[in-house]
């Protein structure tokens, strides 16, 4: 095998894998996985598998992933802003959230007239952690 092939091989076989282990122990966490010896080590014992042997991210990585959820925040608010984006719930639509709540938006006409998401606009304006708001299914986002 070519060195291009064998490499398509293994990243395929990592991202069904890293897929497949996330639903299996429902972990949130992303696995990386670092050779494709590792990686058959572990398709072949997947029910030994202890997820304390895999090697964590790099603290670059954590202070990569930082960013990234600080821009996320930025562009949620951003999009969350009445108009343009805010009253066909673009920001909602960013964060993850189900089909019928982009539609509630729109059916009321903005959110109650841009009310709904100008408040959404300062809920994630203000709150330092928006991963609550990720996958958020609940029309009334900020409400638990």
């Amino acid at each position: 095998m070519s060195f291009f092939i064998r490499s398509a091989v293994v990243i395929i076989l990592m991202f069904v894998f890293t897929n497949s282990l996330k639903a299996r122990f429902a972990c949130k966490e992303i696995i990386f996985i670092h050779d494709s010896d590792t990686l058959v080590a572990l398709l072949e014992t997947p029910s030994e598998i202890n997820l304390n042997d895999i090697t964590r991210p790099s603290p670059l990585f954590k202070r990569f992933h930082s960013k990234k959820s600080k821009n996320k925040k930025i562009t949620a608010t951003l999009l969350a802003f009445p108009f343009p984006f805010g009253i066909v719930g673009l920001h909602r639509i960013y964060l993850g959230t189900a089909p019928y709540v982009p539609i509630v938006y729109i059916a009321s006409l903005g959110g109650a007239f841009g009310v709904l998401p100008l408040v959404d606009f300062f809920v994630l304006l203000l709150d330092k952690n928006i991963d609550r708001f990720a996958d958020n299914n609940k029309v009334f986002m900020w409400v638990e």
